[in-house]
């Protein structure tokens, strides 16, 4: 029976994220694909999260493919001739003239480029040890390239240069993201629910912002009761003016 179609908010992407980063630095998936079990446990972990009994082990597989598309994408446009990649916003940069010609025709690729790619560091943790040790990852025994993969070598091999330089950099953004992020929110949303005076939806909606800002999540932590419903009231407000 097929699942059925569920409408994903920020909120639960941001969680969903966070939960299955947190399996992968935690040492919890044993190789470069999640299992049933760790599918089955997000679904688990977020219906409990948001109050809910309709998300399954198959809602958090697909949707974690619909990222690792974006993710896919991202290295393609990495690749890009011209891109410069910005390591501390997690930008790819292109100057006015090449960034204005290329959205003419890929309109699509607007939301990753010349700004901060919002949860890069996520996707780059649970979907790049995957590719790149997959289909970058040739060894002696790979077949040889067909001639149709010949007829552009410099955008294969800048293809294959960013792949590399991704899974260089995923050991250190799993450790960063391990270190960082994780202490930073462990515990969290049960100190959060007993705060008085906030309905679950403005709380879990402020959680994942912090959990997108683990700097600022660290921070939330020192402060208690009074100073803690000040945040969470001021962050409340100015979501619900926009």
């Amino acid at each position: 029976m097929a699942a059925r179609q569920i409408s994903w908010t920020p909120t639960m992407s941001a969680y969903m994220l966070a939960h299955l980063c947190g399996l992968v630095t935690g040492g919890h998936r044993p190789s470069t694909s999640f299992k049933n079990v760790h599918w089955n446990g997000c679904a688990a972990a977020m219906n409990e999260h948001f109050q809910r009994t309709d998300l399954i082990g198959t809602h958090i597989t697909n949707h974690t493919r619909t990222w690792k598309k974006k993710y896919k994408e991202i290295v393609h446009l990495k690749s890009l001739s011209g891109a410069l990649w910005d390591e501390d916003n997690f930008m790819i940069v292109l100057d006015h003239e090449h960034y204005t010609n290329h959205i003419k025709d890929h309109k699509e690729d607007e939301p990753f480029l010349n700004k901060p790619i919002k949860h890069y560091e996520e996707m780059l943790v649970i979907v790049g040890a995957g590719m790149a040790t997959g289909q970058y990852a040739k060894g002696s025994s790979d077949p040889l390239a067909t001639e149709k993969a010949k007829t552009n070598p410099s955008a294969e091999d800048r293809m294959v240069a960013t792949m590399m330089a991704s899974s260089e950099r995923l050991a250190v953004a799993i450790e960063k993201f391990a270190t960082d992020v994780t202490p930073a929110i462990d515990g969290l949303w049960d100190e959060m629910k007993e705060l008085p005076g906030f309905d679950v939806d403005s709380l879990a909606h402020y959680y994942a912002y912090l959990v997108d800002n683990p700097r600022v999540a660290t921070t939330f932590k020192v402060p208690e009761g009074v100073q803690r419903k000040v945040w969470v009231s001021m962050y409340v407000k100015s979501i619900s003016y926009k």
